[in-house]
């Protein structure tokens, strides 16, 4: 994916594109450097010689060897440099062993120019074959010069999108391959072809290329296939069968776990927008929604999760949402920073999710949170704290969030009609502006910026079932886990030197083992 955007076709969406892309790049951002501990974004070392540029994350595209993983991404740069560069987002790179601490690479692939496929690169994936590394990636340029070819008076005009992709035998000087490209074939859209995913597929004994792509004003997903990357030979087995309406489904990855197989994709375009899954008895598919037909595991704030294994575990990978400018009260804009998160299946056809191990065992010193202030009818014995809301809220305020902190605990709530949830920001007057509030009778767990919502994640609720749950901040970015089986990325500028809360309306929130730590 290269920025997140309407899909339209014809001219008109052409120049609506380059509009909106210069329009961004012309915003003024008043730029600070925020630091982060566990949610990495390239910051340059003091001894930087390797293409270091301070940015932010853009689309993940992992990869594990050699016992550490390689998170490659989009690096997206800040305005002002972005405004005097040939092209945009060139692919740069983390490298981590635990996923606690990390390495940043510089740049590993770069972009082209206004009179090259890559003006703009966009997400793509690696792969070994022989003794060589393939990096697959997407080659955008929407430029008028570019474009003006693009008509049926020309035998083989040029595409805003196609694929590309490059080679290195120690993934850190890579040559791009020049004369392949790889273009939409007919009936599908030569503006939307993009986020190739290749990997071997064991089950047909051949390499899979994934595309994602549009046809009849609906995203729809390619497959090529390949005995040897080496060849340059793709032949189009066709696309699969994936249960969607959507306009685009970006950044699919195909994996499998225990006896399931399992696709991720990430949408824009719905009023479910967020990185989405599917399962399958094969890669063939057909991929359908889990039988509950819940089919997200975070919200809008974790975008186009890709996966990758260490061949025991296997993690999730996104990136969280920043704001422009960088306040709670900015538009939501491309990159932010990286979200890890470990997966596992649930159940029959269900994925889990948790913190990565090293993350949640990083927070070694726990202690009581401090009481602030009581509104409403509450209790607290032995560690447990009782929340009684009715048609006022009943509310704990507690002190500070300061630096990197977990708070976890135990949670319950005694009925399916009222809401509960975790207020930041929280003021003298007992309002929050920013909270994370659980639904149950919406099946759903979301968040709300000054009273409009941000982000939601689907959950099923059961009434008196106490939930484990774990509440990750680093900086800004704030990350809820719900009893091993949903995340809830946020981005609150808010919450660092500012109270918190946790509030019943309706309901009685039971919460006990209440902890926060640091390291």
């Amino acid at each position: 994916m290269i920025f997140r955007k309407i899909i339209l076709t014809g001219t008109l969406a052409i120049a609506l594109l380059a509009c909106s892309k210069e329009k961004g790049i012309g915003q003024a951002e008043p730029f600070k450097e925020e630091a982060f501990r566990l949610f990495p974004k390239p910051v340059i070392s003091p001894a930087a010689s390797n293409g270091q540029q301070t940015g932010w994350v853009g689309d993940v595209m992992p990869y594990f060897v050699n016992g550490q993983f390689e998170l490659f991404f989009l690096h997206d740069a800040p305005n002002q440099v972005k405004q005097s560069s040939a092209g945009q987002h060139p692919i740069h790179k983390f490298s981590s062993k635990n996923l606690l601490d990390f390495s940043y690479d510089g740049e590993a692939i770069s972009y082209g120019n206004k009179s090259t496929q890559d003006h703009l690169i966009g997400t793509g994936s690696m792969v070994k074959a022989g003794d060589l590394n393939y990096f697959y990636y997407t080659g955008h340029n929407s430029t008028n010069t570019w474009l003006q070819n693009n008509n049926p008076g020309w035998a083989d005009g040029n595409s805003r999108e196609a694929i590309l992709y490059a080679t290195s035998k120690d993934m850190g000087s890579w040559t791009k391959k020049n004369g392949f490209v790889l273009k939409a074939p007919d009936g599908y859209s030569r503006n939307d072809f993009r986020d190739p995913y290749v990997f071997y597929n064991p089950e047909f004994s051949q390499y899979w290329m994934l595309v994602s792509t549009q046809s009849s004003g609906k995203g729809v997903i390619l497959v090529y296939t390949s005995t040897d990357p080496a060849t340059d030979q793709w032949t189009l087995k066709g696309p699969l069968n994936v249960d969607s309406d959507y306009l685009m489904l970006e950044c699919a990855d195909i994996f499998k776990l225990d006896d399931k197989y399992y696709m991720l994709f990430a949408e824009d375009w719905s009023n479910t927008p967020g990185t989405h899954y599917r399962v399958a008895n094969s890669t063939a598919g057909p991929w359908l929604k889990p039988a509950d037909g819940q089919d997200m595991f975070d919200g809008y704030q974790f975008y186009a999760g890709r996966s990758a294994s260490n061949g025991t575990q296997r993690f999730a990978f996104g990136w969280a949402h920043r704001r422009n400018p960088e306040n709670d009260g900015g538009s939501k804009t491309w990159g932010g920073n990286l979200i890890s998160h470990q997966l596992f299946k649930t159940g029959a056809d269900k994925l889990g999710v948790k913190s990565p191990d090293a993350v949640y065992a990083y927070f070694t010193k726990p202690a009581d949170p401090v009481v602030m202030s009581t509104s409403g009818t509450v209790n607290q014995a032995a560690g447990t704290y009782v929340l009684t809301g009715g048609s006022a809220k009943a509310q704990y305020t507690f002190g500070s969030i300061n630096g990197t902190t977990q708070i976890k605990g135990s949670l319950s709530l005694a009925n399916l009609v009222g809401t509960a949830g975790i207020g930041f920001n929280t003021q003298k007057n007992n309002n929050s502006s920013y909270v994370i509030k659980f639904e149950p009778a919406s099946k759903r767990i979301a968040a709300y910026n000054n009273g409009v919502e941000i982000t939601r994640v689907p959950f099923n609720w059961e009434a008196g079932k106490s939930y484990s749950f774990n509440l990750v901040i680093d900086g800004s970015v704030a990350v809820l886990y719900l009893n091993d089986q949903v995340a809830l990325t946020n981005r609150i500028y808010s919450l660092q030197s500012n109270s918190w809360s946790l509030f019943a309306e309706n309901n009685v929130l039971t919460v006990g083992g209440l902890k926060t730590s640091i390291h």
